[in-house]
């Protein structure tokens, strides 16, 4: 077997258990907040954003309307909207949620660490439990520091992006009319 594929078989190992321990009844109390609210705004740092933008595009494209926090055109934040943090450990983060919640919005972390003083404010903490730290409660890892918990993040957001079009029955060709025409892609493939 090459090193190679010896990695694939590691990491995807590592994504399955993190993936598998998340706990179902949170994943449906998501759903519903993110059904429930008027606005939805994201947030994460460094390479968490991947899976955040990632996320507020698959909701755009849903139907729901999605913001990320800090973006040019992101709305005031109030009653009826709900943030979305993912990873949820440092003090910025913890800044925002803060705010947030003053503000009068729902709290939802995607996190290995609802315990922590983040968890405290949040009306929903998701425990998607990849490495961060190399605590207990986290799927301990082979790969560099958060990397784990990056890529879980990046498919739990989707996986909860299939359970959503199925729960609201939305049609997979109007999600895509609704994807960004400025790409330039030649009609054949559009």
């Amino acid at each position: 077997m090459s090193q190679y594929q010896e990695l694939v078989d590691k990491v995807l190992a590592e994504n399955r258990e993190t993936l598998e321990r998340v706990d179902p009844a949170q994943i449906e109390q998501l759903m519903e907040e993110i059904c429930n609210a008027k606005t939805i705004q994201l947030y994460a740092m460094g390479r968490m954003q991947l899976s955040v933008r990632g996320f507020a595009m698959r909701l755009k494209h849903m139907g729901f309307d999605s913001y990320l926090v800090y973006d040019t055109t992101t709305p005031y934040l109030g009653k009826g909207d709900l943030l979305i943090v993912h990873c949820a450990v440092t003090n910025v983060e913890l800044n925002i949620i803060k705010l947030a919640k003053e503000a009068g919005a729902r709290i939802v972390l995607l996190t290995a660490h609802p315990e922590n003083a983040h968890g405290e404010y949040a009306d929903l903490a998701v425990r998607v439990p990849g490495q961060i730290f190399g605590g207990e409660h986290e799927v301990p890892s082979m790969q560099p520091m958060s990397t784990l918990l990056e890529q879980a993040l990046f498919l739990f957001t989707d996986i909860v992006t299939l359970m959503l079009i199925e729960k609201k029955k939305i049609d997979m060709d109007a999600m895509k009319a609704s994807h960004t025409n400025l790409e330039g892609l030649p009609h054949k493939f559009a």
